[in-house]
């Protein structure tokens, strides 16, 4: 069976815990770091009930304590001592169907739902799916502010701006985990959540509550606070704040205590709160910069034209962090670049010049949700992950992010290990495009089938445009199963890949020509009226040329060669590169194909971009699953070195076959003997079972590729456009051709096509 190469890492998954032990899974094996204060990520607590935060920080606080907030609901989820989180997932060990779960013994704990009140006192989640953020209006999660080990989260309820700083206390043996919050004068009544313990007998003694289940006794203390605690049900503790109330800062504790003097507030809690002043930048914490070279002509195109250049990555670093690229953008200067990679980090590199003889990378942020894009805008990094995207802000100026604002968190995500929100692009009007893939089954197969797989939710496959200010999310396409890798032209025309598998019988290239275009993968959300809308993609690529679509860039540099304006595609699974020979067919629509340069990289090619200041190629990629890739990471330079580039560049479909054009005049005898000509044809089926086999189109129930009879080959005046004449030419989801030709001067041309027919002009147009 064939499994899709973004799922297959369920079986490194299953070597890891055959070979790993328990204590390396407990401790990470380096995957999280420890001097760092949060990780995001789909977190599960112990309780109460079914305790998972879609979007959760797991928050070190203290030497052996952590607590759970939830972005989305703004609840703090948990607490707990003695560990962290494991590292079971897609993201960290590779496991399919899980995401990480607290390590240690939870002291208490919040059920899901909203953690602060509605404007009329309810905490009844409201959400039409139990996924994504409460509405702006009434909770906005506003971002994250780091000093040192100190966070202080920062949010909006009902009209009042809030600041809160997770601690914990240690006194004689006990902990009690605080929450101090700084105040802006209330706006609203508010009510905040503090825990739910299930089945207890509660408690008030003033600003005290005690919440008894057997010998088990939760202690919650209030300091500060132009307000007072509430039991409700016997079992939920809630303080009320009153609307005018002061701006203020006030404290909550929350301890597991003895029964005996469990009302007993220690000396140590009714100190005066006091939250740090994170808002104007926090210490360093990779002050180390990290110093690698380039490696110029690691590998030359045939005709010289082209040449590669390894950026060497920081793989090598005092944290031991792991660095897979997974996005990149340029500074306006053109000589730093950011780069993000999928565990969570941000590097900026300098010193990109010619030469690339010293290059400096430095850490400047960390502790991110799976992201798997990133754009510079104005200087201002941006990136894409599975929370939201993330706007950030280096308050002191010292290289490192101080503050990690939500730019937008409307994007829902659910348990899904396959929900990856792919990549971040913009326009020229300054609006953001990513795209998020459906929730994969374990193994590869079907949709959303609960816990670890996730949930299919109406977000879940679909190409997004974000306003250039973060407020409105609009979903633009549907149909996508893994769109690893967007592209945006110069003119705002989109394109997305995807990956084989249920719906997706191979690799398309999908060219997005009408509003909420369906583009193909049906989960159990999708109408039927939609799915008859399914625009066929511009052209489908065999696995042997690309098993996992990356991302795609418009060439926009006039010092990149003859393909200025031209679209290139990226291969994640081939770590190749491929010109797009793409032609209108009516409606916007499109057919043509892909000719690869003959070039190498380090890792794969996923994300790429031109530098404005040397006009030249950058590609970034990593390998975790079903790649070719010769390292886990790389960033490569792809540069044009002048010399005259010999090789097809434009595809046109005739009414008798097709017409080939390139980019030097071809030798006359070479391009009129069709035995330099070969070429094979077959059909996909798309179902829902995973890929599909490739059927021949003279014998449709057969399995197997159909050879191409070439009859004959006319060359035009200038030597450059080439009619090559195919008997009984059809429509076909995949022809190749390959050619071993020279050039007048005697330059070989040695290339294979590969493209997608969907329409065969008639004799009238075909004659123009």
């Amino acid at each position: 069976m064939t499994f899709h190469p973004w799922v297959r890492v369920l079986l490194v998954s299953v070597i890891f815990t055959v070979t790993a032990s328990a204590a390396d899974r407990k401790r990470g094996s380096g995957m999280l770091q420890e001097d760092f204060p949060f990780q995001g990520a789909c977190i599960s607590a112990l309780f109460p009930g079914h305790n998972v935060a879609m979007k959760g920080l797991a928050i070190r606080v203290g030497t052996n304590a952590a607590l759970l907030f939830d972005t989305d609901l703004l609840r703090m989820a948990a607490g707990w001592t003695g560990g962290y989180i494991d590292t079971h997932g897609v993201a960290f060990d590779g496991a399919h169907a899980a995401h990480p779960k607290i390590v240690g013994d939870q002291v208490f704990g919040c059920r899901v739902g909203p953690g602060w009140a509605n404007r009329e006192g309810s905490f009844v989640d409201p959400r039409p799916e139990p996924f994504g953020p409460l509405e702006n209006k009434w909770c906005r999660w506003d971002g994250i502010y780091v000093d040192g080990m100190n966070v202080n989260l920062a949010y909006t309820v009902l009209g009042t701006k809030i600041r809160e700083q997770p601690g914990v206390v240690e006194h004689d043996g006990e902990f009690f985990f605080t929450r101090t919050f700084k105040m802006e004068k209330a706006q609203s009544d508010l009510a905040l959540l503090i825990c739910d313990v299930e089945g207890a007998r509660a408690a008030l003694d003033g600003n005290t509550v005690t919440l008894t289940t057997g010998t088990n006794v939760i202690a919650v203390h209030l300091k500060g606070a132009p307000g007072k605690l509430e039991i409700v049900d016997s079992s939920r503790v809630i303080l009320k704040l009153p609307k005018g109330a002061r701006a203020s800062t006030f404290r909550v504790a929350i301890g597991r205590r003895p029964a005996a003097g469990a009302q007993k507030v220690p000396a140590i809690l009714e100190q005066l709160p006091a939250i740090s002043t994170v808002t104007k930048g926090g210490v360093a914490h990779w002050p180390q910069a990290v110093i690698t070279n380039g490696v110029r002509n690691t590998s030359v195109t045939p005709d010289g034209a082209y040449a590669t250049d390894a950026l060497n990555a920081p793989t090598d670093n005092p944290w031991k962090r792991r660095v897979r690229f997974s996005g990149m953008d340029f500074f306006k200067d053109g000589r730093r670049a950011a780069l993000c990679t999928h565990d969570g980090d941000i590097w900026v590199v300098s010193g990109i010049d010619e030469n690339l003889e010293k290059l400096e990378w430095r850490r400047f942020a960390s502790g991110q949700y799976e992201t798997l894009g990133l754009a510079i805008v104005d200087d201002v990094i941006y990136t894409s992950g599975r929370d939201q995207v993330t706007r950030y802000h280096d308050l002191n100026g010292d290289g490192e992010a101080d503050y990690y604002e939500n730019f937008n968190n409307e994007v829902m995500s659910t348990e899904g290990f396959h929900e990856f929100v792919f990549d971040l692009q913009t326009d020229k009007a300054g609006n953001f495009y990513f795209a998020k893939a459906n929730p994969v089954n374990g193994g590869g197969a079907g949709f959303g089938s609960g816990g670890g797989n996730g949930a299919v939710c109406s977000h879940s496959g679909c190409l997004f445009k974000l306003g250039k200010d973060g407020r409105k999310l609009e979903i633009l396409a549907r149909g996508f199963r893994a769109p690893n890798g967007i592209g945006v032209s110069p003119e705002g025309q989109l394109t997305t890949s995807d990956n084989e598998g249920t719906w997706v019988p191979t690799t398309p290239l999908n060219w997005i020509c009408e509003p909420m275009q369906f583009c193909g993968v049906i989960n159990k959300l999708t109408s039927k009226e939609l799915s008859d809308r399914f625009v066929p993609p511009l052209c489908w690529i065999s696995k042997e040329y690309d098993n996992s679509g990356g991302g795609q860039v418009w060439v926009t540099s006039d010092r990149w060669g003859p393909f200025g304006g031209r679209l290139l595609h990226e291969s994640y699974g081939r770590s190749s590169l491929f010109l797009v020979l793409e032609e209108p067919i009516g409606g916007g629509r499109r057919q043509g194909g892909v000719v690869k340069f003959p070039i190498h990289f380090t890792s794969s090619a996923m994300r790429a971009r031109f530098n404005k200041l040397d006009g030249q190629l950058y590609v970034a990629g990593l390998s975790e699953w079903q790649s070719n890739a010769g390292k886990t990471t790389g960033f490569d330079r792809v540069r044009f070195t002048g010399k005259p580039v010999y090789g097809v560049s434009a595809l046109k479909v005739l009414k008798t076959g097709v017409q080939l054009t390139f980019t030097q005049p071809l030798d006359t005898a070479f391009a009129a003997d069709v035995q330099n000509f070969s070429g094979k044809r077959w059909n996909y089926q798309r179902t829902a079972i995973y890929g599909s086999p490739e059927y021949s189109v003279e014998e449709p129930a057969q399995k197997k590729r159909d050879p191409l009879t070439i009859t004959g080959t006319q060359l035009s005046k200038d030597g450059r456009t080439l009619r090559v004449d195919i008997s009984d030419l059809k429509p076909v989801m995949k022809q190749t051709l390959k050619f071993n030709l020279k050039a007048a001067d005697g330059t070989p041309i040695s290339q294979e096509i590969q493209h997608t027919i969907h329409m065969i002009p008639d004799a009238k147009r075909a004659s123009r």
